[in-house]
């Protein structure tokens, strides 16, 4: 707390010329955020003294005062209790505050009531009790005011307080020792002038008496003065002495900063000369032109020297620019510069050589190799020129000339190598497909050649027929089977692992040994990149792209010839083509660029394919003489979806399929219904039922989860078609019983109760005997096996349906009976009338005609 009031004091009060003597921490009782302010007493340091009551609230620029009183306005202090931090100022208005402390609580009161007892009119003190401040007082750390009590008079507002305790007291002890000084005031008077005098008397005397030690101290006074102005005269003389002495140390620092300004300036020239010296130095200039480049440790010295010889050239980062100016630094430069063209070209003559001889040599031929449908890698060739690699990137740097014809004499070294190499492996993976295969490409007449058998779907139907005449389908040819599909897809997949590596490692090896990654440096410490960023990632895929462009060519042809003999094999090239793109090892490199780009083809190849089924659906018409039974593009379609599921599986192309899937099985949906409706003999209830049944089926068996509502709205399609025959062919066998039965229900439905309705004479009870008549047993039995002949001539036995309708139409049969059975007892109550037959007799009879046939 006495740092606070240190604060208060310095920073609130200073100004004012106040003196603060006593403060205490507060915060309003009625604010729900709690800040905390400072209640301060003060009192003015000039006479008469005034007292003022400040709020100061702290703020980050420091105190600042809110509100004062003077003391004067205080008309009420209200303690509260011990316990409680509360307590009340009655001011111009009521205030309530909360103290921090009962300690500050307690000091501050016992401060306020000791100022307040010397008013005129001091405050009501409420709950403050005198021993409480006796204690408080005790520990409170701060003085009232300075000035003594007995002379101390207080001010508040414009009123002046009365005389103190000391003054009082004084006053009482004079009247006491005059009997009469208060009747008398006269002779009080008098005998006060008479003690006054007999004083003035005393002092006088006293004056007298010590009149000779005054000489003596005025004695001493003289005795001091002429000492001190001795004193002075010497200070004086040293003053000259030293200003002399100062003049001539200054001279001696400026003379030594002097000495040190020159003393720092040739050390620097010493060192700049010394830098100079050093960054020109290049003392191995004759061993450089005679560099041997035949060894490992040959090559070693020459790139350590190279990049000697690069510092050197680099003076202009070492040296001060105006150096550069001096005719010994031109003349040594020109004379590196020497040194450079010279070792440059004996190193690119080198390593030109080198590129040649391995082109040649690389060439012979890699039979053994490619005959394993693997692409060689150079392996001899990337071994002996590694070493060179930091050389390279130094000529990278300092001859970009030479480094550019050198990269140029490369690629048209290595380029025919991997033209041959990728030529044969793509005529050995021909041969291992046909047989045997020409430079063209074209198959041969071997037995073992892969032919095209089928024109839609890998089956003999094909959709393409768009008559639907069998000529074509009996010629004996056979579709491409699952063995010779799979034999294709093993000999792609086993070509497309044989180009990765070589493709991979030249890529890697062309990006180290010609500098071409992002962030390369000089010193041919590099890391591979995407060739597709950035400067040295475009030259990069330029080279890749001469060295193999015959991939993407050959890749191309070998698949466009074999998708020409059996379309569907551009389904197992893209999930293939799909896979090796997204390997890991092939992210960012030019083979999985290529994959990428052959990809595309294959997928526009699919796309076409998928759109000449969807059209071939779309063109589909029924068979001109034969019973349409399940339509060719519906078996078509499953024979198509268990071919795709196992080329597809789970790959990343999967959701193509999909797609398709979805476009496909529309047009399958559009295709039924519409030559369901273009059917002659055949009812179109019967088309739509048999092959959305087989529809069913077949999405069952799939489980593809994103058919899923298809396979839905084939069994829904299927049970309204199944209804529809139903309701349509099986009709009402006991037509005259409904009959009379509707215009019951039409009498009932005008307001007949149902239990009169007997009384009517068109429905009388004999005349319900009557038309019961009509249908004795042996003639229901007889009509339900002409509607099983008809039903049999209408259904084929591609889907075996004929029992499923023929047991719904014995539903159908039952539900009608008890629907009459019900109307006779509710409308004929106690007649007795039955149908001739029974139930029984119904499941008997359909299970005989079923039997029978």
């Amino acid at each position: 707390m006495s740092g606070v009031k240190f604060e208060l004091q310095k920073e609130v009060f200073e100004s004012t010329k106040e003196r603060l003597h006593g403060v205490v921490t507060v915060q309003k009782t009625n604010r729900k955020k709690k800040i905390p302010a400072y209640l301060c007493i003060t009192g003015s340091i000039e006479r008469p003294i005034r007292f003022t009551i400040y709020l100061v609230k702290k703020t980050e620029k420091g105190f600042k005062r809110k509100q004062e009183w003077t003391l004067s306005s205080l008309k009420e202090s209200n303690y509260k209790s011990k316990e409680s931090l509360e307590f009340d100022l009655q001011l111009e208005k009521s205030y309530h505050w909360l103290a921090q402390s009962v300690e500050e609580k307690d000091a501050f009161f016992a401060l306020l009531h000791q100022i307040c007892s010397r008013m005129h009119r001091p405050p009501k003190f409420l709950n403050f009790h005198i021993d409480e401040e006796d204690e408080a007082t005790r520990n409170v750390n701060m003085a009232i005011v300075s000035v003594p009590k007995d002379t101390q008079m207080i001010e508040s507002g414009d009123e002046e307080f009365g005389l103190t305790e000391r003054e009082e007291f004084d006053l009482e002890k004079v009247l006491g020792r005059a009997e009469n000084a208060v009747v008398n005031a006269e002779a009080f008077m008098e005998q006060l002038a008479k003690e006054l005098s007999i004083l003035d008397g005393e002092n006088i005397h006293s004056i007298m008496d010590s009149e000779a030690q005054v000489n003596s101290l005025m004695d001493s006074i003289d005795k001091s003065i002429s000492q001190l102005e001795e004193i002075e005269n010497e200070l004086v003389d040293y003053e000259d002495a030293v200003t002399h002495v100062k003049s001539a140390v200054e001279k001696i620092e400026e003379e030594n900063s002097q000495m040190g300004t020159a003393a720092k300036n040739n050390q620097h020239l010493l060192s700049e000369l010394t830098n100079l010296i050093r960054a020109l130095d290049f003392p191995v200039g004759s061993q450089i032109l005679n560099a041997d480049f035949n060894s490992v440790e040959g090559i070693a010295k020459a790139t350590k020297d190279a990049y000697a010889l690069k510092e050197a050239l680099n003076i202009e980062e070492n040296i001060h620019p105006a150096l550069l100016k001096m005719r010994s630094v031109a003349d040594q430069k020109r004379r590196l510069e020497k040194f450079k063209q010279k070792f440059s070209q004996n190193l690119m003559s080198h390593l030109a050589k080198l590129f040649i001889h391995h082109g040649n040599i690389s060439s012979i031929d890699s039979s053994s190799t490619v005959q394993a449908l693997r692409l060689p890698i150079i392996n001899l060739m990337y071994n002996e020129l590694t070493p060179y690699t930091k050389l390279m990137g130094w000529l990278k740097v300092m001859d970009s000339e030479a480094y550019g014809s050198l990269l140029k004499t490369y690629t048209l070294s290595i380029q025919k190598i991997y033209e041959k190499n990728v030529r044969i492996l793509f005529e050995e993976a021909r041969t291992r497909i046909s047989g045997s295969a020409t430079t063209s490409g074209k198959l041969s007449g071997s037995t073992n050649d892969l032919r095209i058998r089928g024109r839609f779907f890998g089956k003999t139907r094909s959709l393409a027929n768009r008559e639907g005449d069998t000529e074509s389908q009996g010629s004996g040819e056979g579709s491409v089977d699952s063995s010779e599909r799979q034999h294709f897809y093993d000999i792609l997949e086993q070509v497309l692992e044989g180009l990765e590596p070589s493709v991979n490692t030249e890529e890697k090896f062309i990006a180290s040994f010609f500098c071409l990654e992002i962030g390369s440096s000089s010193s041919g410490n590099v890391s591979i990149v995407s060739p597709s960023k950035g400067s040295a990632g475009g030259e990069l895929r330029r080279i890749m792209s001469s060295l193999f462009s015959a991939i993407e060519t050959e890749l191309n042809s070998f698949l466009t010839n074999y998708e020409k003999m059996e379309a569907s094999f551009c389904m197992g090239a893209m999930v293939r083509l799909g896979n090796h793109a997204l390997k890991a090892e092939n992210t960012s490199t030019y083979i999985g660029m290529i994959f990428g780009s052959v990809l595309v083809q294959e997928k526009r190849s699919f796309d076409r394919l998928m759109n000449s089924y969807v059209q071939a659906i779309n063109d589909s018409r029924l068979p001109r003489k034969a019973k349409p039974g399940i339509l060719a593009f519906v078996t078509d379609f499953e024979d198509f979806a268990v071919m795709a599921e196992s080329i597809f599986g789970n790959s990343a192309r999967r959701s193509d399929l999909e797609k398709w899937y979805v476009k496909m099985l529309t047009a399958v949906f559009d295709g039924i219904m519409r030559l369901a409706g273009e059917s002659g003999k055949t009812p179109g209830e019967v088309i739509r039922m048999e092959n959305f049944h087989r529809l069913h089926s077949i999405l069952s068996r799939l489980k593809v989860p994103a058919l899923e509502q298809q396979k839905k709205d084939a069994k829904i399609k299927y049970n309204e078609a199944l209804n529809g025959y139903v309701t349509k062919y099986f009709g009402r066998p006991l037509i005259k019983l409904n009959e009379f039965f509707e215009g019951v229900q039409a009498k009932v439905s005008q307001g007949v109760k149902e239990s009169e309705i007997g009384y009517q004479m068109a429905f009388s009870r004999a005349e319900l005997k009557r038309v019961i008549k009509e249908y004795p047993a042996k003639e229901v039995k007889k009509g339900l096996e002409s509607l099983y002949r008809k039903v049999e001539k209408h259904l084929s036995e591609d889907e075996n349906l004929l029992q499923v309708v023929w047991r719904a139409m014995q539903e159908e049969f039952i539900v009608q009976y008890k629907s009459i059975e019900s109307l006779i007892s509710r409308c004929y109550p106690g007649s007795k009338i039955t149908l001739e037959f029974t139930i029984d007799d119904i499941l008997l009879f359909f299970s005989e005609i079923a039997q029978s046939h």
